[in-house]
């Protein structure tokens, strides 16, 4: 069981288990999404979340982890995040948070380059430098495969081939890491 699946059992909702917990939403809401594991958090936490919940802390611990959202979800999610705080606070907790380095590590290897696309782009459009400090090793590497952002299902073999399929020009940055994408600014 995922610590979601146990949060449904419950008939719990995030945001409940945030208010009665004094558990910051964003913190319960990464737990839900599998972009933290219950193992990681503190031990305050657990606590409070097990005594809330009526389970032991053993159980917590036992709970199992959850793949990534999908894609198009976790896009989605970003690209909103990036409409409603703006591209200096988006940047700033993308790289605050270690979003891409928590990607990466866990090979979720699409969704890290997505994020230092995104963020290069974001940082070009804007004539802002672009963040170095951490991410200059991972920029000389790319995709093995072309990465459609739009679907899962439809598969290109190269992002020439979908530039001339699709009718569309790739952002550069994103064409750099063999990411499909054309317009972030386009939130569903």
């Amino acid at each position: 069981m995922t610590f979601k699946e146990l949060l449904n059992k419950k008939k719990i909702s995030g945001y409940s288990l945030s208010k009665n917990t004094g558990i910051p939403y964003t913190t319960i809401n990464d737990l839900i999404n599998g972009k933290t594991i219950i193992q990681n958090i503190s031990l305050k936490n657990a606590l409070l979340i097990a005594d809330f919940l009526n389970v032991d802390v053993s159980s917590l611990a036992k709970l199992e982890t959850q793949p990534f959202v999908e894609f198009r979800y976790f896009r989605n999610n970003v690209l909103t995040e990036l409409k409603n705080v703006g591209f200096d606070r988006f940047l700033t907790e993308i790289i605050k948070n270690k979003e891409i380095d928590f990607y990466y590590k866990n090979k979720g290897w699409q969704y890290a380059y997505y994020l230092l696309a995104l963020i290069d782009y974001l940082c070009r459009i804007n004539n802002r430098p672009i963040y170095d400090a951490r991410y200059n090793e991972l920029r000389k590497n790319k995709l093995t495969n072309p990465f459609f952002v739009g679907s899962d299902l439809i598969r290109f073999d190269s992002v020439e081939q979908a530039e001339k399929d699709l009718g569309i020009e790739i952002i550069p940055e994103f064409k750099k890491y063999n990411i499909i994408e054309h317009n972030v600014f386009n939130v569903e």
